[in-house]
């Protein structure tokens, strides 16, 4: 008997790579139970000093294995989520989750069709899995919060500018209204950037925000936004929200690119 997949996730109101593995599975409509994981919160500890010993050292080191073990205990592989679980099988990247559901249900075409043309999806999708980390360190996914005011370092600015000229780029081609015309997975890998656009009221080009519209009108979105809505926030990460002079609920959840 085939064993129905399970999808451990960080709570879908914080965790953009879990939102990134959700949204192919629902617009392919492949049945998926999600298990939201609840993590002991744990306060960032500053970088590696010079005065550090070597007993410092192993201490943290066993503290570190000791965190990767619970996590793997709560259904993780690296101590990271999502986790896809199939049986005794587990796809812990989010990308390679996506690529799953693309696989198992071919008819929801989740890649281009043209081959170059999914090359080149393909390519997008994993600059956003693998590069960007200015951005996701200073523009931290909180995608009920919004925060006025926020100033942008430049390193970060220069990040921006690169998602939109990928998401210009490709519509400017596909002539949308997604990345390549029809959703794709590379749409769910850009979506969360573009929620973090404006959790910190980064203006966007008219483009963009026509597409945004776009993906908000899909059936996966909306789906996403309903189970959102319904799970945990995370104090530590509201309270940092609140730091920076913002509301951890100022976003309006029917319009949540607005």
């Amino acid at each position: 008997m085939e064993t129905s997949p399970i999808l451990k996730v960080i709570t879908l109101r914080l965790s953009s790579w879990s939102v990134r593995a959700l949204l192919p599975l629902l617009h392919a409509e492949i049945p998926c139970r999600i298990d939201t994981v609840s993590l002991p919160l744990e306060h960032q500890r500053p970088g590696s000093s010079a005065e550090e010993t070597a007993e410092d050292i192993e201490a943290l080191v066993e503290a570190g294995r000791e965190k990767v073990e619970l996590r793997r205990r709560l259904g993780s592989v690296t101590g990271y989520f999502p986790v896809l679980h199939l049986g005794d099988i587990r796809i812990h990247e989010a990308l390679a989750i996506a690529e799953w559901a693309a696989e198992t249900k071919p008819s929801a075409g989740l890649w281009p069709s043209d081959p170059l043309k999914r090359a080149q999806a393909r390519a997008l999708a994993h600059e956003m899995s693998s590069g960007f980390l200015q951005l996701r360190g200073n523009l931290s996914c909180h995608f009920s919060g919004r925060v006025p005011n926020f100033k942008p370092n430049a390193a970060t600015l220069l990040e921006i500018e690169r998602v939109f000229e990928l998401i210009e780029g490709a519509l400017t081609v596909s002539k949308g209204p997604f990345l390549f015309g029809r959703f794709t997975i590379t749409d769910a890998f850009y979506f969360p950037v573009l929620s973090r656009f404006a959790t910190y009221g980064i203006p966007v080009p008219t483009s963009i925000k026509e597409y945004g519209q776009a993906l908000l009108e899909l059936p996966a979105l909306a789906e996403w936004r309903r189970i959102a809505q319904a799970s945990p926030s995370i104090p530590v990460y509201d309270d940092y929200i609140r730091s920076l002079g913002g509301d951890p609920e100022g976003a309006d959840w029917n319009n949540i690119l607005g």
